[in-house]
C-alpha cells in the first residue's frame, strides 16, 4: 500500500481524544440529570440516558472520522498497467532564477508566474522527455530529461531564487549546459524553452544559440517583465520587512530585454514569445509551435501504476455518519408517551 499524503494519518491520534470527550460529555449529562431530580422522577420526566445506545452511536462516529482521515491520506493499492507513448522530442526548460525574477510587474512575480506556466506546458507533453535547468550566476541541472511528471513537478515546486548560485543572469552558460545534458540524437527533435527577463551578464548567449543551431536544437524564448518602465526588485530582511534592491544607493529597476531574446530565437530557428506583463498560455504556445515538430519514432511502454482507493474509505465514512444520524439519541418509550397523552386529556 502507498500513501499519497501520509502525514494526514497523524490525525488518527485525535481519535482517542475524541472518544474521551464523548465519554466525558455522556457522564456529564448523566450527572446533570441526577442533580435535576431523583432517579424515579428522572425516569418519568426524561428519556432513558443509559444503555448501549450512546456507545453504539459513539463507535459509528469514531469509525467514520477514522475512515475520513484515511481517505485524506490517499491510500493506493492494487496494480494496473498503463500504456505510455514515448514521443520523439527532448525538451529542456531553462528557467531564470536571478533576483530580477522576483519583480512583481507580472503577478504574483515573474518567477512564480513562470513556474505556473511550466505546469501548463507539462500537460501538453505526454510521452516527451522534459528536463529542468535553473540559472543565475551559474546553471544547475535540477531535473535531467525524464518522462516522470510527478518527479518533475516536485522539483519545480521547490525552485526559488536560491536554487542556483547568484551573480546575475548567464543565459549563454545555461544554453551550453543544456547542450551538455542533452545527448545528441538524430531520431528526436531537441528543443530548449528559455524563460527569462532577458538580462544577461556577458555570457555570449548569441554564440551559444549559434552552437545550438548547428546541432539542430531550436530555442523558444519567453520574455517576462515590462520592457519599457521595468520594475523594482523586492527583497526582505530577516524580520520580513520589504525593501528593494539597491546599487550604489540607487534602486535597481529590472527591464525585460526583448531584442536579445528575439536574436536568440532567430539564431536557432525557434520563436520568441513576448509575454511581457500579459497573461499567456505556454501550453497553447506548445501546440502552435513545438507540436508541429517532427516527432521521430514513437515507443509504447507499459507502466505499473497503483490504483487510488481513497474513494472506498470516503464512502465508508459518509455511510457511517448517515447511519449514526438515523439512530435516535434516545430509545422510544411507550410508557412515557402514554403518560404524556393521558396528562393532555
Amino acid at each position: 500500500m502507498i500513501w499519497e499524503n501520509p502525514k494526514i494519518l497523524l490525525f488518527l491520534w485525535t481519535l482517542p481524544l475524541l472518544a474521551w470527550l464523548m465519554v466525558y460529555a455522556h457522564r456529564k449529562r448523566l450527572a446533570t440529570a441526577r442533580l435535576f431530580a431523583d432517579e424515579a422522577m428522572c425516569n418519568r420526566l426524561m428519556p432513558h440516558l443509559g444503555g448501549s445506545r450512546p456507545w453504539v452511536k459513539g463507535a459509528f462516529v469514531l469509525a467514520a472520522v477514522g475512515c475520513l482521515i484515511v481517505a485524506g491520506a490517499r491510500p493506493r493499492f492494487g496494480v494496473y498497467f498503463e500504456r505510455v507513448a514515448q514521443r520523439g522530442v527532448d525538451l529542456f526548460v531553462l528557467l531564470d532564477v536571478s533576483r530580477s525574477m522576483t519583480a512583481e510587474d507580472v503577478a504574483p512575480s515573474r518567477l512564480e508566474r513562470a513556474k505556473s506556466d511550466i505546469r501548463d506546458l507539462l500537460e501538453k507533453l505526454p510521452g516527451d522527455r522534459v528536463g529542468l535547468i535553473v540559472f543565475a550566476g551559474k546553471p544547475v541541472v535540477k531535473a535531467p530529461l525524464t518522462t516522470d511528471r510527478g518527479f518533475f513537478i516536485n522539483v519545480l515546486d521547490e525552485i526559488d531564487t536560491n536554487s542556483a548560485p547568484r551573480g546575475g543572469s548567464l543565459i549563454g552558460d545555461a544554453v551550453r549546459k543544456a547542450m551538455e545534458a542533452m545527448p545528441e540524437r538524430r531520431n528526436r527533435d531537441q528543443v530548449l524553452v528559455l524563460i527569462t527577463d532577458g538580462e544577461d551578464q556577458d555570457s555570449f548567449p548569441l554564440e551559444a544559440a549559434e552552437q545550438a543551431a548547428q546541432r539542430g536544437i531550436k530555442i523558444f524564448t519567453v520574455g517576462l517583465g515590462d520592457s519599457k518602465e521595468g520594475a523594482r526588485v523586492p527583497i526582505r530582511d530577516k524580520s520580513g520587512k520589504l525593501h528593494y534592491l539597491k546599487h550604489k544607493d540607487q534602486e535597481v529597476w529590472s527591464k525585460m530585454d526583448e531584442s536579445l531574446l528575439k536574436q536568440i530565437a532567430m539564431e536557432s530557428g525557434g520563436a520568441y514569445i513576448p509575454a511581457g506583463t500579459r497573461s499567456y498560455d505556454l501550453g497553447k504556445i506548445y501546440e502552435d509551435h513545438l507540436a508541429k515538430l517532427a516527432q521521430g519514432e514513437i515507443n509504447t511502454q507499459r507502466r505499473r501504476r497503483h490504483c487510488d482507493r481513497f474513494q472506498v474509505f470516503l464512502c465508508m465514512g459518509i455511510v457511517l455518519l448517515m447511519i449514526n444520524m438515523l439512530i435516535p439519541d434516545y430509545p422510544f418509550s411507550r410508557r412515557a408517551c402514554t403518560a404524556r397523552c393521558g396528562g393532555a386529556e
